[in-house]
């Protein structure tokens, strides 16, 4: 059975809600939300997701804490066992976590270099690949190597957001959860959908320390809508210029903030109903190209490019297929493009194929070389280096590398990896 990798994300609300009926005097009311709730608890167990279950055992023993105004001694216990849950998480997946524990060191590297600014938007996709490649090439028998893969995310909002925006992106966090803790605190009569609204934000936050829930676009949704449950019920803060003009500020607030809203709103709408209908249309040129017509697409690919030149999924397809139709060249151009974008193993490869079709040798290894380094434990940069320096003739290289093939330990078996194995050794009369 697949289960949805965003599942925990949508069912927490689900399941924090059911404390709003867990407040109702009704003895049946209470026993179909504790029995929703475990149906709940059940299916995120299911997932597999660590993040999800730990979000959700938090807040679970925060709303139930609430409800039972328990002492401290029990919260403390409570802290105690939640300290010992998250690590024995680690254990329950130890490669998983030792995973996500390179992805950090080498993400606290890309913090070190910028600390204040930042890479900027979109900075961790367009370098962190090249930092995990510097880190296996000045540690080659690091144990993280077999581990390493194609990362596209940080599995941590907040070092995502260290590395994206530095100190400074950093900050003005810290000053939105500090007014937002103020709202909070001010409303001296909070109702369950406050907590419920405070509780959904924390599911969020516990989630953002080991995965990425920022990339659905439910978990914007339920955040936002929670962070105006917290403003709205809360009174505005005291305004020291006057009782009649604070006054006044407030209704003109009261009666601009909606339309800004709608303009907003709007201003979405058109820019997502723009963007949809170039996807749209080059989800049609791609899959005319895969279906046999790359040469007649690759005009409409040059009309997408204007509108799509800073999406790095589309450049690296146009790259693709003006390789696969033999203009490496403009092949070439547009990988380059994408590179500035993303640090990516596919597109190393991609753009070694183009050089090494344009016979441009030292360049291709050096790319063969960064991908084998960005991805340790594939075995396919390898082979390609090795059929590059059987073209050149360069036997020792050859050799070298066909011994590192060899002697590699498979991460996961499988025909390809067996065949490369067994066609290294076919001709290399030199082991």
């Amino acid at each position: 059975m697949i289960i949805p990798p965003d599942l925990p994300l949508a069912c927490a609300p689900v399941f924090l809600f059911f404390f709003y009926f867990l407040a109702k005097k009704e003895v049946w009311i209470r026993s179909a939300s504790v029995i929703g709730m475990a149906i709940i608890g059940f299916a995120i167990s299911l997932s597999g997701s660590r993040a999800g279950m730990l979000a959700l055992v938090v807040v679970g023993l925060a709303g139930f804490l609430h409800l039972f105004q328990a002492g401290t001694k029990t919260k403390i216990l409570v802290g105690v066992f939640l300290v010992l849950l998250t690590i024995g998480l680690y254990f329950v997946k130890k490669d998983s976590s030792d995973g996500r524990l390179l992805i950090w060191q080498c993400s606290w590297e890309m913090i070190k270099d910028k600390p204040l600014t930042g890479h900027g938007a979109g900075g961790f996709k367009a370098g962190y690949m090249n930092y995990q490649a510097t880190y296996f090439e000045e540690h080659p028998d690091s144990k993280y190597a077999m581990l390493a893969d194609n990362i596209g995310h940080t599995f941590n909002e907040y070092i995502g957001l260290l590395v994206n925006y530095g100190l400074a992106g950093f900050f003005l966090f810290l000053l939105l959860l500090f007014f937002l803790a103020s709202a909070f605190r001010r409303n001296k009569e909070k109702t369950i959908i406050s907590y419920i609204a405070c509780w959904c934000l924390t599911a969020i936050a516990v989630f953002a320390f080991f995965s990425y829930p920022l990339r659905y676009p439910f978990v914007w949704v339920v955040g936002l809508l929670s962070i105006s449950v917290i403003f709205i019920s809360s009174p505005p803060a005291p305004i020291h210029f006057g009782e009649g003009s604070g006054l006044l500020r407030r209704k003109r607030l009261a009666m601009t903030a909606p339309v800004l809203i709608l303009l907003l709103a709007l201003l979405v709408c058109f820019k997502s109903y723009s963007r949809l209908r170039t996807d749209i249309k080059w989800c049609k040129v791609a899959h005319l190209s895969l279906a046999g017509q790359t040469k007649q697409m690759l005009p409409e690919y040059q009309i997408l490019h204007a509108k799509l030149r800073n999406n790095e999924l589309f450049l690296y397809n146009y790259a693709a297929e003006l390789n696969f139709a033999n203009r490496y060249e403009e092949s070439l151009s547009i990988a380059r493009e994408c590179e500035s974008l993303w640090a990516d193993y596919d597109l190393q490869m991609l753009i070694a194929d183009n050089y090494l079709q344009m016979k441009n040798y030292p360049e291709a290894e050096q790319h063969y070389q960064k991908a084998a380094a960005m991805c340790p434990a594939k075995f396919v940069p390898l082979y390609k280096l090795f059929l590059l320096y059987e073209t050149t003739g360069e036997k020792k290289n050859m050799c070298k590398t066909a011994k590192i093939i060899i002697d590699k330990t498979v991460k996961i078996m499988s025909p390809t990896v067996n065949q490369i194995k067994i066609e290294v050794k076919r001709k290399t009369g030199c082991l």
